[in-house]
């Protein structure tokens, strides 16, 4: 399928990132030969990260020289953004630098509980149930604590690195966390991702069917689309899939950002 020049990946990783050496320029470039009028990335912010061992904070004087750089060279709207590691204990410092510089889209994440990254092996060796549960009660705790974001981006992040695959029934377990979750979402109107590395993981996109019908269900509407890509390969894959995924439930728009403002965007 091919997707609208109207839709802008929402979550997109640059050399900016530890994780990624994909120079923001080749991602312009990229975006701009696919016709697109806008192109974001969304780099990691991390206090304390457990899967680095170190703090991973984006060099935002760099990032904003060479955006203004860029501007200058490339006829599309550079927009910037950022993705938020939540951490209780530091809240405070995240709140600060988040206030510091301006931003068109702040994603908020949950990657580790202070002790484990969600993706560690060490984490997983424990049954589903703890798991699940610890992990899901983190992201509640996230998106209630935190005010300064607008996106949750995937969703049930940490199924990527279970050792078994997660069942329908495994998600029935945190229906109590996961009912309060998605409310607090849809009451702070913050936007739920459709992030598409699942489908290349474990094979279904963030979140689980089973999380975005719960959501429908309680009266949410926004998604956003975003592919989690570090690399430009990765850029916009499985939006096609994502594309009918919305349309299955009815959904025929999606949210994106500029200067942190929601704007509505046909998926066709």
């Amino acid at each position: 399928m091919q997707v609208s020049k109207e839709i802008v990946d929402q979550h997109v990783h640059s050399a900016y990132s530890p994780d990624s050496s994909e120079l923001l320029a080749d991602i312009v470039r990229h975006a701009q030969s696919l016709g697109k009028k806008a192109v974001v990335t969304t780099d990691h912010f991390d206090y304390d990260c457990k899967y680095f061992k170190k703090d991973v904070l984006i060099d935002m004087p760099s990032y904003e020289q060479e955006i203004a750089k860029l501007r200058g060279q490339y006829d599309i709207d550079i927009h910037k953004g950022i993705e938020v590691g939540y951490r209780k204990d530091y809240i405070g410092p995240i709140n600060d630098y988040l206030q510091q510089y301006s931003f068109d889209l702040v994603l908020l994440s949950v990657h580790n509980n202070g002790v484990h990254d969600f993706a560690e092996d060490t984490f997983h060796q424990q049954p589903i149930e703890h798991i699940l549960d610890n992990y899901f009660s983190h992201v509640r705790e996230a998106v209630d604590v935190m005010d300064n974001y607008d996106v949750v981006a995937h969703l049930d992040y940490v199924v990527r690195y279970t050792k078994t695959n997660v069942r329908m029934e495994d998600y029935e377990r945190c229906r109590l966390i996961l009912y309060d979750l998605l409310k607090t979402i849809i009451r702070k109107d913050k936007v739920l991702e459709l992030n598409t590395t699942g489908l290349f993981r474990q094979g279904w996109i963030h979140p689980h069917s089973y999380l975005i019908e719960m959501y429908l269900d309680l009266g949410g509407k926004w998604f956003s689309l975003g592919s989690d890509a570090h690399s430009l390969s990765n850029y916009e894959q499985g939006f096609g899939q994502a594309i009918e995924l919305l349309e299955s439930y009815g959904i025929r728009e999606i949210v994106q950002f500029h200067k942190r403002v929601p704007q509505l965007v046909p998926i066709k």
